[in-house]
């Protein structure tokens, strides 16, 4: 039986990949935290799960939490923060990691830092392998494999009935202060102050919305297994009533990025540490979502659209059968990749079927 530890594994998101993990089978789940009382409250929950304290502040404890671990899950945010040293502990121990993290400039410090030693270790390091980029990983991938003249991929999500947990607040806010870069003719560049929206249609439906930038993770990850899609971006789509004050908040990130080393947003990020902790089970089970890699070449424009519902209930399953994954066999690739190097597209998207998730291609 080969060990999987969750760290943050009292947190939201850790407590659904805990649940997803022993329904997937796995029975080698160890938990990890910062605080005991919680943990063993978890532990109890679970029929005697074993626990290990543990903060990523203090690498003292890290080397215990990750020991004996085939796998490390973390779940524990702002990754920005928190999630390097996990990470440095993990590929110390010889384990595979993964993490539920939507932060670009940590997905790319990891990938410049990191990759080489987890290729020597022969372990994967897969960011984000969760909501979002492990579906826009795998939706972009698929769809370049469909059609290798494809040059141009812009991946759009959509959430319907979203309610956003503290630590998912917590790393936008991190993000609205940070570069964001896409990928243009080839090479990683800033996306800029973008002031007008992208525009998406979506093929289910037909209807028309913009979307605004979002830092993600296909610019850094598609060129390395797709050379010849040269630009590559992400864009949250949203109802146009929302779309005009989120861009006006996209053009002022000099100014945000200035208030946050001036400490202007620390009251800001009090209120939200001091919020709910993240969605009832009933509002998540009435959210759906939509992830669309469209495509575009020089006779023809394509997508492939994955829908589901329950963003937050699907992030533990993403993790927990990556875990599942890696503890069955070796992944397809090491170092510092993404959902489809490790799994491949097709197959992982297939495997996530069984949980509602539906994928197909489109002419568009």
């Amino acid at each position: 039986m080969k060990t999987v530890v969750v760290f943050g594994a009292t947190g939201f998101t850790g407590r659904l990949v805990v649940e997803a993990l022993l329904a997937q089978g796995e029975r080698g789940v160890v938990l990890g935290g910062r605080s005991e009382a919680a943990l063993r409250a978890l532990s109890e929950k679970h029929g005697g799960l074993p626990w290990r304290v543990a903060d990523a502040l203090e690498p003292s404890t890290l080397g215990p939490l990750v020991s004996g671990a085939h796998v490390v899950i973390s779940t524990a945010g702002p990754f920005t923060t928190y999630g390097e040293p996990v990470v440095r502990a993990a590929l110390a121990a010889g384990a595979h990691f993964l993490d539920t993290t939507g932060e670009q400039a940590y997905m790319a410090r990891i990938l410049e830092r990191y990759h080489g030693a987890a290729v020597d270790r022969r372990v994967a390091v897969v960011n984000a392998q969760a909501f979002e980029f492990a579906l826009g990983y795998s939706a972009a991938a698929l769809l370049a494999e469909w059609d290798p003249a494809i040059h141009t991929i812009d991946v759009f999500n959509r959430v319907y009935g979203f309610g956003a947990t503290r630590g998912t607040q917590q790393s936008a806010l991190r993000q609205a202060v940070e570069a964001a870069l896409v990928r243009k003719g080839g090479r990683l560049t800033p996306r800029g102050l973008s002031p007008v929206p992208e525009w998406v249609t979506w093929p289910d439906t037909g209807k028309r919305e913009p979307a605004a930038p979002f830092p993600g993770g296909e610019a850094l990850h598609l060129v390395r297994s797709h050379p010849e899609v040269l630009n590559v971006t992400t864009n949250l789509a949203m109802p146009a009533r929302v779309a005009l004050p989120l861009m006006a908040g996209w053009s002022a990130r000099p100014l945000l990025a200035l208030a946050s080393r001036a400490g202007l947003l620390e009251p800001l990020r009090r209120m939200i540490q001091s919020g709910s902790e993240g969605p009832s089970e009933q509002r998540r089970e009435r959210s759906a979502f939509k992830v669309l890699a469209r495509g575009q070449s020089d006779v023809a424009t394509r997508g492939v659209l994955i829908q589901g519902r329950d963003a937050y209930g699907i992030t533990g399953v993403i993790a927990a059968l990556g875990a599942k994954l890696l503890c069955a066999g070796p992944p397809r690739a090491v170092g510092v990749i993404s959902t489809d190097q490790a799994f491949g597209a097709e197959p992982f998207l297939k495997a996530l079927e069984p949980h509602g998730v539906t994928f197909g291609r489109h002419e568009m």
